[in-house]
């Protein structure tokens, strides 16, 4: 390995000895080799650790781990100050990545001119099946590679794992905030943009998600973790009254998805008592239930199964060759 990598893997890890397996040899397989993985286990009290050792022959792969649970923000920060690469990529230990997707991010980033680059994510379920292919959640795919501005960044709510440049991060002291235990990836992005960073997308999924319980997502109230990311994008000197403006909207769009499942079950369950309560915190929560109504009723009468769109039913041939 070079003095200097290429690109530094940052790895947070907690109870995925089942799979942080996957997500070091999908960086293994790697078409571009001239990276480096930082593992950053977050006290896990599982096996995690004796899956990891048998992956540290591989000079390319360093280990590390908190004498105690500080968090997804905390554990980033620590691989982020080891890291020596000139570009950073977020890996997830129960994500994985296609072979090429290091390369072709980051030649992309380079031929753009840009400092930070990303491309949709695949959502799979713990069993195998793709149900979704996104990268944001207020914006669709685009056909081509493209740039966007930091207020498009802002409406279309991103959810990806990026490639940025090192430097610029080290430049502009931006850092994940470790006090959120949740969206502090989200926070990160959309600090990076705010201070002045070039962001594109290629419209080329390469990084699989994997959805399953007992995450952080699931660990922790949404809503109230989404409301410290707006106040700490609010807070940033960047932040203009017009970003302001943005980032509540954005916010409140987040905040009526996220009550949304508990909306509908209350309606289905006849509690109108909290059914009641909720659409008074989110008005726009019945607008979300009289149109999702016509979609429910359409895949009880049809199999959801066909209905997938171009870029699924290519990755299921990708995932079943």
């Amino acid at each position: 390995m070079a003095s200097r990598p290429t690109v530094s893997v940052i790895t947070p890890a907690y109870n995925v000895a089942p799979y942080i397996g996957q997500c070091i040899e999908s960086l293994q397989a790697q078409t571009l080799a001239d990276w480096e993985m930082l593992i950053v286990d977050d006290a896990s009290t599982d096996e995690t650790a004796a899956a990891v050792q048998r992956y540290l022959g591989d000079p390319r792969i360093r280990y590390m781990r908190n004498e105690q649970n500080l968090g997804p923000g905390a554990t980033r920060n620590r691989a982020l100050d080891a890291a020596q690469g000139e570009w950073i990529a977020i890996v997830d230990a129960d994500d994985w990545i296609a072979p090429e997707r290091l390369e072709k991010l980051v030649r992309f980033a380079e031929a753009q001119g840009v400092e930070m680059v990303a491309d949709p994510m695949i959502y799979h379920t713990e069993w195998g099946s793709v149900y979704q292919v996104q990268w944001a959640m207020f914006a669709g795919i685009p056909r081509r590679a493209r740039h966007y501005t930091a207020e498009e960044v802002i409406r279309a709510t991103p959810s990806v794992q990026p490639v940025i440049r090192h430097e610029f991060l080290h430049a502009h002291a931006i850092r994940y905030q470790s006090y959120m235990r949740l969206a502090e990836d989200y926070v990160l992005f959309l600090e990076t943009v705010l201070k002045g960073a070039r962001f594109a997308l290629l419209p080329e999924p390469m990084y699989y998600y994997r959805v399953r319980s007992g995450t952080t997502v699931t660990r922790y109230d949404s809503v109230e973790e989404r409301r410290k990311a707006l106040e700490y994008l609010l807070s940033l000197p960047e932040t203009t009254p017009r970003v302001a403006q943005l980032l509540r909207q954005a916010y409140h769009r987040r905040r009526t998805n996220a009550l949304y499942p508990q909306f509908a079950r209350s309606i289905k369950r006849g509690d109108w008592r909290t059914a009641a309560r909720l659409l008074r915190e989110s008005p726009r929560l019945a607008w979300m239930l009289l149109t999702g109504l016509p979609s429910a009723l359409y895949r009880r009468l049809f199999d959801r199964e066909k209905l997938i769109d171009p870029w699924r039913e290519t990755i299921h041939k990708e995932v079943h060759r």
